[in-house]
């Protein structure tokens, strides 16, 4: 169950995990998209306006259930993993798990107690306040099942939580629809959340079990302790990952929150289904959970080398796949979520630049995590919160009555500040790690970018578009930019045993 980083090469660890978290991430997201666009066309989008609201609410929740345990699990379980120290690993869970209950359960109560002052106070909407209830169900369940996952990826377990995701897709679809179709429009929103609560449940149990077979010490076993200057070394991560966390998840929903009060709530529906696209498509090149675990146990020159290649493939997926959704977008959501969406076509042109900055973000913040410096994360967090947070009341002052200019213009906000937090993010590394971003080879990828870029345009230009016929460009689209990318040499041999390491990952074992 446990491999040493030192006996496995470490390109195979990275291959068998990465093919994975790949598989897991397209699971998660490919699911939450389609769940996403089965709600969003039946609510339609005041409703759907309502349940991104409330989602947005809880998911800060959430991050504050969580308050940096799970990341903290991660850190130091891989590192004593890593060093084949179960005993010590199994102490840290345990001691980190007791935390998590304490947490959940004070933020659980407190959530409650604030449902009716968000809904009846804040938002001035009665409609929040039971969905909000029932979202406090689902944060425990959630919570809960991401310290149990987080774990699993310690152990290098991605495989258990690559088929568990799956299910769980499965059923929160299936509860869904079931809740959709058998309740009225006003218990709707209500049911979408126990039907997550249900799924959450089912799964966690599941978790829960697989773990207790492959080490029952985890929960039962004799107890361990952990020393005084270990707590402090626990508290003190433990700190600052959760400032970083509560601030990215503020960051993260500071828009839909913004946007709740100020913007009539259809609006916010358009808005959210363009930034659901767009992160759906961003996630696809995140490799940053994966890569923790490693990074926590290399330095020198294979920590430098690890850097550099992973940031060249992550913009080799990420700038052809920005300019896609770019020059499709009319025609993604057209096709996914329907003609009544369509005004949420311009706030994807301005936030189709995360596709190319979430996974940097998260490649950088891995850097510091794995290094135990967090509070570089947190504090740079921080700053572009509060830019974000200004940036979004100079747009809404400045469009005020227009409605679509004030979404499009938040999104615009948005992935502002994301490049503002990039920049800070870069130019630590620089100063801390030395790292610099020159001869990573970008020319290939941009050039090949073009080109794809002027055949969609040629494309659109000339074809009546419907679903068919997009399904048809996006597969010629990535069949060009590749086949550029191959003729101006923007890949190599060992780029194609990488690759081909992904889809054999039985072989690498």
């Amino acid at each position: 169950m446990v491999e040493d980083v030192k006996s496995e090469n470490l390109s195979n660890i990275v291959i068998k995990n990465s093919g994975y978290m790949f598989l897991s991430n397209l699971i998660l997201k490919f699911g939450g998209l389609i769940f996403t666009i089965i709600i969003a066309r039946i609510l339609l989008p005041e409703l759907f306006g309502i349940y991104s609201l409330v989602l947005s609410i809880i998911t800060i929740f959430i991050v504050f259930a969580n308050l940096g345990i799970d990341d903290t699990l991660l850190r130091y379980s891989s590192l004593f993993i890593g060093k084949n120290n179960i005993s010590k690993a199994r102490s840290y869970f345990r001691f980190l798990f007791k935390i998590k209950i304490l947490v959940v359960l004070i933020v659980v109560l407190f959530g409650a107690i604030l449902s009716k002052v968000i809904s009846y106070n804040i938002y001035e909407n009665p409609l929040l306040f039971y969905p909000l209830i029932f979202a406090c169900l689902f944060l425990i369940m959630e919570s809960f099942w991401s310290f149990f996952a987080t774990f699993f990826l310690a152990l290098k377990e991605l495989r258990i939580t690559t088929i568990l995701n799956l299910f769980l897709q499965i059923f929160k679809i299936s509860f869904s629809m079931l809740a959709l179709v058998i309740l009225s429009d006003p218990f709707k929103v209500s049911g979408l959340f126990i039907a997550a609560f249900i799924s959450e449940a089912i799964v966690l149990f599941v978790a829960f079990l697989i773990l207790y077979k492959k080490n029952k010490e985890l929960f039962f076993g004799p107890k361990t302790e952990i020393n005084r200057k270990d707590k402090k070394k626990i508290f003190s991560f433990l700190t600052f990952m959760g400032i970083a966390n509560v601030s990215l998840a503020i960051f993260g929903s500071i828009d839909i929150l913004m946007l709740g009060k100020f913007v009539d709530l259809q609006y916010l529906g358009y808005y959210r289904v363009s930034l659901s696209l767009v992160l759906a498509v961003a996630s696809l090149a995140s490799l940053s959970s994966v890569l923790l675990p490693i990074f926590t146990q290399i330095s020198g020159k294979r920590f430098n080398r690890g850097f550099h290649k992973t940031l060249r493939y992550l913009l080799i997926l990420s700038v052809p796949a920005t300019m896609g959704v770019m020059f499709l977008s009319k025609y993604l959501i057209k096709a996914f979520y329907g003609d009544e969406y369509l005004m949420g076509t311009m706030p994807i042109y301005f936030l189709s630049m995360l596709i190319i900055i979430t996974p940097l973000i998260g490649l950088y913040s891995v850097i510091f995590q794995s290094k135990e410096k967090p509070k570089v994360v947190s504090n740079s967090i921080l700053i572009s919160l509060l830019i974000n947070i200004v940036l979004n009341f100079l747009v809404i002052s400045l469009f005020k009555g227009n409605h679509l200019f004030i979404i499009s213009g938040v999104g615009l906000a948005t992935s502002l500040s994301r490049v503002f937090l990039l920049g800070i993010l870069v130019f630590q590394a620089k100063r801390i790690f030395n790292f610099r971003v020159r001869g990573i080879g970008l020319r290939a990828p941009i050039f090949a970018t073009v080109i794809m870029s002027l055949f969609l345009v040629t494309f659109n230009y000339f074809v009546d578009m419907n679903i068919w016929c997009g399904i048809l460009e996006v597969i010629l689209g990535a069949g060009i930019y590749f086949i550029f990318l191959i003729l101006f040499k923007g890949v190599t041999k060992e780029d194609f045993k990488l690759i081909k390491g992904l889809f054999n990952i039985k072989q690498v074992n």
